[in-house]
Protein backbone atom coordinates (compact mmCIF):
# COMPACT_ATOMS: atom_id res chain seq x y z
CA UNK A 1 0.00 0.00 0.00
CA UNK A 2 1.16 3.60 -0.95
CA UNK A 3 0.53 6.26 1.99
CA UNK A 4 1.73 8.97 0.07
CA UNK A 5 3.48 11.21 -2.60
CA UNK A 6 6.75 9.82 -1.06
CA UNK A 7 6.21 6.46 -1.37
CA UNK A 8 4.74 6.62 -4.74
CA UNK A 9 7.76 8.50 -6.54
CA UNK A 10 9.98 5.56 -4.53
CA UNK A 11 8.29 3.43 -6.63
CA UNK A 12 8.07 5.12 -9.22
CA UNK A 13 11.77 5.47 -9.52
CA UNK A 14 12.29 1.71 -8.74
CA UNK A 15 9.88 1.00 -11.77
CA UNK A 16 11.74 3.06 -13.63
CA UNK A 17 14.91 2.14 -12.80
CA UNK A 18 14.40 -1.84 -13.72
CA UNK A 19 16.99 -3.01 -15.87
CA UNK A 20 14.30 -5.95 -18.02
CA UNK A 21 12.49 -4.42 -21.09
CA UNK A 22 9.28 -3.16 -20.70
CA UNK A 23 6.48 -5.37 -23.35
CA UNK A 24 5.28 -3.32 -26.18
CA UNK A 25 2.36 -3.93 -27.87
CA UNK A 26 4.52 -5.08 -31.02
CA UNK A 27 6.09 -7.78 -28.76
CA UNK A 28 2.54 -8.72 -27.11
CA UNK A 29 1.31 -9.42 -30.64
CA UNK A 30 4.32 -11.53 -31.75
CA UNK A 31 4.26 -13.70 -28.38
CA UNK A 32 0.21 -14.15 -28.96
CA UNK A 33 1.26 -15.68 -32.63
CA UNK A 34 4.26 -17.83 -31.64
CA UNK A 35 4.02 -21.77 -31.32
CA UNK A 36 2.78 -22.38 -27.88
CA UNK A 37 3.16 -26.03 -27.98
CA UNK A 38 6.72 -26.97 -28.13
CA UNK A 39 8.37 -29.11 -30.69
CA UNK A 40 11.45 -29.75 -29.31
CA UNK A 41 13.13 -29.14 -25.82
CA UNK A 42 13.99 -25.79 -25.22
CA UNK A 43 17.75 -26.27 -26.41
CA UNK A 44 16.11 -26.92 -29.47
CA UNK A 45 16.61 -31.00 -29.03
CA UNK A 46 14.66 -33.64 -29.96
CA UNK A 47 11.47 -33.58 -27.58
CA UNK A 48 10.64 -37.05 -27.37
CA UNK A 49 13.54 -39.81 -26.55
CA UNK A 50 12.55 -43.28 -27.30
CA UNK A 51 14.05 -45.47 -24.25
CA UNK A 52 15.89 -48.88 -25.51
CA UNK A 53 13.18 -51.64 -25.88
CA UNK A 54 10.79 -49.29 -26.49
CA UNK A 55 8.27 -48.15 -29.63
CA UNK A 56 8.58 -44.80 -31.60
CA UNK A 57 4.70 -45.50 -32.30
CA UNK A 58 3.73 -45.44 -28.51
CA UNK A 59 5.77 -42.50 -27.91
CA UNK A 60 4.40 -40.14 -30.56
CA UNK A 61 0.67 -41.58 -31.33
CA UNK A 62 -0.88 -39.23 -28.67
CA UNK A 63 1.17 -36.32 -29.45
CA UNK A 64 0.87 -33.58 -32.46
CA UNK A 65 3.84 -32.26 -33.99
CA UNK A 66 7.25 -33.38 -32.97
CA UNK A 67 10.94 -34.13 -33.03
CA UNK A 68 12.13 -37.25 -31.51
CA UNK A 69 15.15 -39.41 -31.41
CA UNK A 70 15.66 -43.36 -31.40
CA UNK A 71 18.93 -44.82 -30.18
CA UNK A 72 21.02 -47.04 -32.01
CA UNK A 73 21.49 -50.81 -30.72
CA UNK A 74 19.31 -50.31 -28.10
CA UNK A 75 16.36 -52.73 -29.85
CA UNK A 76 13.86 -50.28 -30.51
CA UNK A 77 10.86 -52.52 -31.50
CA UNK A 78 9.83 -50.48 -34.62
CA UNK A 79 12.78 -48.45 -35.59
CA UNK A 80 13.44 -48.97 -39.37
CA UNK A 81 17.30 -47.85 -39.26
CA UNK A 82 19.36 -49.99 -41.12
CA UNK A 83 21.58 -52.07 -38.96
CA UNK A 84 22.31 -50.30 -35.89
CA UNK A 85 22.06 -46.80 -36.36
CA UNK A 86 20.65 -44.24 -34.88
CA UNK A 87 16.83 -42.91 -35.81
CA UNK A 88 16.31 -38.67 -35.56
CA UNK A 89 12.93 -38.10 -36.77
CA UNK A 90 10.05 -35.49 -36.95
CA UNK A 91 6.06 -36.07 -37.15
CA UNK A 92 3.46 -34.06 -38.95
CA UNK A 93 0.12 -34.31 -37.18
CA UNK A 94 -3.64 -33.34 -38.05
CA UNK A 95 -4.82 -34.74 -34.90
CA UNK A 96 -4.46 -37.83 -32.24
CA UNK A 97 -3.29 -41.12 -33.49
CA UNK A 98 -3.64 -39.63 -37.56
CA UNK A 99 0.74 -39.35 -38.17
CA UNK A 100 2.87 -38.58 -40.81
CA UNK A 101 6.30 -37.69 -41.07
CA UNK A 102 10.74 -38.23 -42.02
CA UNK A 103 12.87 -39.63 -40.41
CA UNK A 104 16.57 -40.44 -41.11
CA UNK A 105 18.96 -42.57 -39.66
CA UNK A 106 22.89 -41.80 -38.61
CA UNK A 107 23.82 -44.12 -41.71
CA UNK A 108 22.22 -41.22 -43.74
CA UNK A 109 19.30 -43.43 -45.10
CA UNK A 110 16.14 -41.49 -45.31
CA UNK A 111 12.34 -42.77 -44.41
CA UNK A 112 8.90 -41.22 -44.23
CA UNK A 113 6.08 -43.03 -42.35
CA UNK A 114 1.80 -43.00 -41.48
CA UNK A 115 -0.21 -44.53 -39.27
CA UNK A 116 -4.22 -44.03 -39.20
CA UNK A 117 -6.66 -44.80 -35.87
CA UNK A 118 -6.90 -48.36 -37.43
CA UNK A 119 -3.03 -49.04 -37.49
CA UNK A 120 -1.44 -50.49 -34.49
CA UNK A 121 2.22 -49.55 -35.32
CA UNK A 122 3.68 -46.77 -37.82
CA UNK A 123 4.08 -47.94 -41.44
CA UNK A 124 7.68 -47.30 -42.79
CA UNK A 125 8.33 -46.55 -46.58
CA UNK A 126 12.30 -46.25 -47.01
CA UNK A 127 13.20 -43.52 -50.05
CA UNK A 128 15.59 -44.05 -52.59
CA UNK A 129 19.21 -42.53 -52.69
CA UNK A 130 20.69 -40.68 -55.36
CA UNK A 131 22.87 -43.79 -56.37
CA UNK A 132 19.29 -45.66 -55.99
CA UNK A 133 18.11 -42.94 -58.42
CA UNK A 134 21.15 -42.97 -60.60
CA UNK A 135 20.90 -46.65 -61.20
CA UNK A 136 17.22 -46.73 -62.45
CA UNK A 137 17.73 -43.28 -64.62
CA UNK A 138 19.94 -45.88 -66.26
CA UNK A 139 17.80 -49.03 -65.96
CA UNK A 140 16.38 -50.77 -68.68
CA UNK A 141 12.85 -48.96 -68.61
CA UNK A 142 11.34 -50.72 -71.06
CA UNK A 143 10.34 -54.73 -69.86
CA UNK A 144 12.28 -57.51 -71.87
CA UNK A 145 10.85 -60.14 -69.35
CA UNK A 146 7.61 -60.75 -66.83
CA UNK A 147 8.32 -58.96 -63.14
CA UNK A 148 9.45 -62.92 -62.21
CA UNK A 149 11.95 -63.38 -64.73
CA UNK A 150 9.92 -65.43 -66.92
CA UNK A 151 9.21 -64.59 -70.51
CA UNK A 152 7.33 -61.82 -71.21
CA UNK A 153 4.63 -62.97 -73.77
CA UNK A 154 3.18 -66.15 -74.47
CA UNK A 155 2.18 -67.30 -77.70
CA UNK A 156 -0.41 -70.09 -77.76
CA UNK A 157 -1.21 -72.66 -80.12
CA UNK A 158 -4.69 -71.57 -81.61
CA UNK A 159 -3.28 -67.66 -81.79
CA UNK A 160 -3.42 -66.28 -85.45
CA UNK A 161 0.25 -65.91 -85.87
CA UNK A 162 3.47 -65.50 -84.39
CA UNK A 163 3.59 -62.35 -86.87
CA UNK A 164 0.66 -61.08 -85.87
CA UNK A 165 1.35 -60.95 -81.76
CA UNK A 166 5.08 -60.01 -82.54
CA UNK A 167 3.69 -56.56 -84.33
CA UNK A 168 1.64 -55.33 -81.53
CA UNK A 169 4.34 -55.18 -78.79
CA UNK A 170 7.35 -53.88 -81.05
CA UNK A 171 10.57 -53.45 -79.39
CA UNK A 172 12.60 -56.15 -77.16
CA UNK A 173 10.92 -58.94 -75.81
CA UNK A 174 10.95 -62.35 -74.77
CA UNK A 175 8.82 -64.86 -75.70
CA UNK A 176 7.50 -68.67 -75.42
CA UNK A 177 5.98 -70.02 -77.95
CA UNK A 178 3.61 -73.80 -77.63
CA UNK A 179 4.69 -76.51 -79.46
CA UNK A 180 1.27 -77.00 -81.24
CA UNK A 181 1.72 -73.28 -83.24
CA UNK A 182 1.51 -74.00 -87.25
CA UNK A 183 4.04 -71.28 -87.49
CA UNK A 184 7.23 -72.78 -85.90
CA UNK A 185 9.12 -74.63 -88.15
CA UNK A 186 9.05 -78.17 -85.46
CA UNK A 187 6.72 -79.47 -83.16
CA UNK A 188 8.56 -78.48 -80.37
CA UNK A 189 7.75 -75.31 -77.87
CA UNK A 190 10.40 -72.41 -78.26
CA UNK A 191 12.02 -69.68 -76.13
CA UNK A 192 12.58 -67.08 -78.57
CA UNK A 193 13.65 -63.05 -78.65
CA UNK A 194 12.20 -60.82 -80.75
CA UNK A 195 13.81 -57.70 -81.88
CA UNK A 196 12.20 -55.08 -83.56
CA UNK A 197 13.58 -52.00 -84.34
CA UNK A 198 10.80 -50.50 -86.53
CA UNK A 199 7.35 -51.84 -85.94
CA UNK A 200 6.51 -53.75 -88.49
CA UNK A 201 10.48 -55.02 -89.31
CA UNK A 202 12.29 -56.83 -86.83
CA UNK A 203 13.84 -60.24 -85.78
CA UNK A 204 13.12 -63.03 -83.93
CA UNK A 205 15.46 -65.93 -82.74
CA UNK A 206 14.66 -69.18 -80.76
CA UNK A 207 15.53 -72.40 -78.99
CA UNK A 208 13.33 -75.03 -79.04
CA UNK A 209 13.70 -78.30 -76.78
CA UNK A 210 15.01 -80.17 -79.04
CA UNK A 211 18.24 -77.37 -78.36
CA UNK A 212 17.93 -76.28 -82.06
CA UNK A 213 18.52 -72.23 -82.78
CA UNK A 214 16.10 -70.92 -85.21
CA UNK A 215 16.14 -67.29 -86.59
CA UNK A 216 13.32 -65.68 -88.58
CA UNK A 217 12.84 -62.11 -89.97
CA UNK A 218 9.95 -59.56 -90.52
CA UNK A 219 9.82 -58.40 -94.49
CA UNK A 220 7.28 -57.29 -96.94
CA UNK A 221 6.26 -59.23 -99.85
CA UNK A 222 6.71 -58.90 -103.31
CA UNK A 223 4.28 -56.26 -103.42
CA UNK A 224 5.91 -54.48 -100.35
CA UNK A 225 2.78 -53.99 -98.72
CA UNK A 226 1.77 -57.37 -97.05
CA UNK A 227 4.20 -58.47 -93.59
CA UNK A 228 4.96 -61.60 -93.74
CA UNK A 229 8.00 -64.29 -92.78
CA UNK A 230 11.23 -64.42 -94.43
CA UNK A 231 11.18 -68.14 -93.51
CA UNK A 232 12.80 -69.60 -90.60
CA UNK A 233 16.48 -70.86 -90.70
CA UNK A 234 18.20 -73.36 -88.09
CA UNK A 235 21.24 -71.57 -87.28
CA UNK A 236 23.10 -74.87 -85.90
CA UNK A 237 23.79 -77.78 -87.55
CA UNK A 238 21.89 -80.54 -86.99
CA UNK A 239 23.39 -83.80 -85.52
CA UNK A 240 21.74 -87.30 -86.61
CA UNK A 241 24.16 -88.86 -84.64
CA UNK A 242 25.99 -87.93 -81.18
CA UNK A 243 29.46 -86.78 -81.01
CA UNK A 244 31.00 -90.70 -81.11
CA UNK A 245 28.87 -91.37 -84.17
CA UNK A 246 26.41 -93.41 -82.11
CA UNK A 247 22.92 -92.62 -82.07
CA UNK A 248 21.31 -90.16 -80.19
CA UNK A 249 19.62 -91.66 -76.69
CA UNK A 250 16.02 -90.05 -76.17
CA UNK A 251 14.94 -89.04 -72.31
CA UNK A 252 11.87 -91.11 -71.22
CA UNK A 253 8.42 -89.40 -71.95
CA UNK A 254 9.93 -88.40 -75.25
CA UNK A 255 7.14 -88.41 -77.83
CA UNK A 256 8.68 -89.31 -80.90
CA UNK A 257 6.32 -87.98 -83.41
CA UNK A 258 7.59 -84.35 -82.41
CA UNK A 259 11.65 -85.20 -82.49
CA UNK A 260 13.46 -83.62 -85.67
CA UNK A 261 15.82 -85.75 -88.08
CA UNK A 262 18.29 -87.69 -86.40
CA UNK A 263 18.88 -91.76 -85.91
CA UNK A 264 17.27 -92.73 -81.82
CA UNK A 265 16.99 -95.65 -79.94
CA UNK A 266 15.01 -96.35 -76.42
CA UNK A 267 13.08 -98.84 -74.30
CA UNK A 268 9.95 -98.92 -76.25
CA UNK A 269 7.43 -98.71 -73.37
CA UNK A 270 9.82 -95.78 -71.75
CA UNK A 271 8.62 -93.33 -74.96
CA UNK A 272 5.59 -92.12 -76.23
CA UNK A 273 3.71 -92.76 -79.51
CA UNK A 274 5.49 -96.24 -80.87
CA UNK A 275 3.76 -98.80 -82.91
CA UNK A 276 3.40 -101.47 -79.78
CA UNK A 277 2.30 -100.18 -76.18
CA UNK A 278 4.14 -100.80 -72.99
CA UNK A 279 7.17 -102.98 -75.33
CA UNK A 280 10.41 -103.10 -73.30
CA UNK A 281 12.38 -104.42 -75.89
CA UNK A 282 15.10 -102.02 -77.23
CA UNK A 283 13.78 -100.07 -80.67
CA UNK A 284 16.11 -98.01 -83.14
CA UNK A 285 14.05 -95.08 -84.27
CA UNK A 286 15.11 -92.90 -87.77
CA UNK A 287 13.80 -90.04 -88.74
CA UNK A 288 13.72 -87.63 -91.54
CA UNK A 289 12.05 -84.39 -91.43
CA UNK A 290 11.00 -82.39 -94.84
CA UNK A 291 9.20 -78.93 -95.27
CA UNK A 292 5.80 -78.13 -93.67
CA UNK A 293 6.66 -80.93 -90.59
CA UNK A 294 6.59 -83.67 -93.43
CA UNK A 295 8.26 -86.52 -91.82
CA UNK A 296 9.37 -90.49 -92.70
CA UNK A 297 10.08 -92.58 -89.35
CA UNK A 298 11.10 -96.19 -89.41
CA UNK A 299 11.09 -98.20 -85.92
CA UNK A 300 13.01 -101.67 -85.88
CA UNK A 301 12.29 -103.28 -82.48
CA UNK A 302 15.92 -104.97 -81.78
CA UNK A 303 16.11 -108.59 -80.96
CA UNK A 304 13.42 -110.15 -83.74
CA UNK A 305 14.29 -107.25 -86.51
CA UNK A 306 9.97 -106.71 -87.05
CA UNK A 307 9.86 -103.42 -88.43
CA UNK A 308 7.11 -100.37 -88.69
CA UNK A 309 6.91 -97.24 -90.57
CA UNK A 310 5.00 -94.32 -90.73
CA UNK A 311 4.85 -91.03 -91.75
CA UNK A 312 3.50 -87.42 -90.25
CA UNK A 313 2.02 -85.52 -93.12
CA UNK A 314 1.75 -81.70 -94.04
CA UNK A 315 0.64 -79.53 -90.81
CA UNK A 316 1.81 -82.14 -88.28
CA UNK A 317 -0.95 -84.89 -89.45
CA UNK A 318 0.57 -88.30 -88.19
CA UNK A 319 -0.65 -91.43 -90.87
CA UNK A 320 -0.57 -94.00 -88.54
CA UNK A 321 2.48 -97.28 -88.54
CA UNK A 322 2.38 -99.71 -90.91
CA UNK A 323 4.32 -103.33 -90.58
CA UNK A 324 6.55 -104.09 -92.77
CA UNK A 325 6.31 -108.50 -93.78
CA UNK A 326 8.92 -110.05 -94.97
CA UNK A 327 9.35 -113.51 -97.27
CA UNK A 328 10.48 -114.70 -93.97
CA UNK A 329 7.42 -114.12 -92.77
CA UNK A 330 5.69 -115.83 -95.57
CA UNK A 331 7.85 -119.02 -95.70
CA UNK A 332 7.50 -119.60 -92.19
CA UNK A 333 4.13 -119.67 -91.64
CA UNK A 334 2.70 -122.71 -89.74
CA UNK A 335 0.57 -124.63 -92.40
CA UNK A 336 -2.16 -127.09 -90.80
CA UNK A 337 -4.29 -129.70 -91.68
CA UNK A 338 -7.91 -129.50 -93.23
CA UNK A 339 -10.14 -130.75 -91.17
CA UNK A 340 -12.61 -133.24 -92.80
CA UNK A 341 -16.07 -134.41 -92.23
CA UNK A 342 -17.31 -137.63 -91.73
CA UNK A 343 -17.05 -140.21 -93.95
CA UNK A 344 -14.77 -138.32 -95.83
CA UNK A 345 -11.23 -139.46 -97.11
CA UNK A 346 -8.10 -137.97 -98.96
CA UNK A 347 -5.23 -139.92 -100.81
CA UNK A 348 -1.29 -139.65 -99.67
CA UNK A 349 -1.31 -135.96 -100.50
CA UNK A 350 -3.23 -134.17 -97.46
CA UNK A 351 -4.82 -130.71 -98.49
CA UNK A 352 -3.43 -127.83 -95.85
CA UNK A 353 -3.98 -124.13 -95.29
CA UNK A 354 -2.76 -121.10 -93.21
CA UNK A 355 -3.61 -117.63 -93.49
CA UNK A 356 -1.39 -114.68 -94.32
CA UNK A 357 -2.82 -111.09 -93.53
CA UNK A 358 -6.36 -111.26 -95.59
CA UNK A 359 -5.17 -114.32 -97.59
CA UNK A 360 -6.40 -117.70 -97.02
CA UNK A 361 -4.03 -120.03 -98.62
Amino acid sequence: MIENDQELLEQFNLHTGDTNPHVSDSEKKKWNKSQLYKMTNDNGSQLINIPAGGSIYEEIKALGACSFYAPGGSGVVDSPAVGNAALRGFQFVGQNNIGVGIAIDTSGNSFCFSYHVKDIGINWVQMPTQNEKNKWDAGQLSKITADDGKAFERINADDPSILDKLLKLPGVHSWYIHEAHPDLPTRSSMRALSVFSENTYGWVIGANNTGDVYINRSTTDVTGTQQEWSGWKRLNDHHLLNSKGLRLSMPIGTDILTLPSGFYFAVGSNVLNMPVDNDSSWFNIDILETVNGRKTIHVIRSFDNTHWFGTVHTDGVFKGWKKLVTDADFENVKWLNVTLGSGSSIGDRPVEYTRWGNLLL
